[in-house]
């Protein structure tokens, strides 16, 4: 295991993680590493399952199927100036 020394902890950092991690019950090193591990997406726990029952209902178009839908709703990004005076 590697060993990183972190420098310019002022005293609010300081005693905020040291806070945390009492609160947690842990100790500062067992509560950094948890923290970076979480922040970096290293953590084994996800927040939420990830589904892929819905896949085939959503983003599958071609690219023909794209060129025909915006081809159908190009009229709605045209500006009706009378409507905005």
């Amino acid at each position: 295991m590697k060993t990183i020394t972190i420098r310019g902890i002022d005293d609010n950092l300081d005693r905020v993680i040291k806070s945390f991690a009492r609160k947690s019950q842990m100790s500062v090193n067992q509560w950094m590493l948890q923290a970076l591990k979480k922040v970096t997406g290293l953590d084994k726990e996800q927040p939420m399952p990830e589904y892929h029952d819905l896949d085939s209902l959503a983003g599958g178009w071609t690219q023909e199927e794209l060129e025909e839908f915006e081809s159908n709703t190009r009229m709605f990004e045209a500006i009706d100036e009378e409507v905005w005076k």
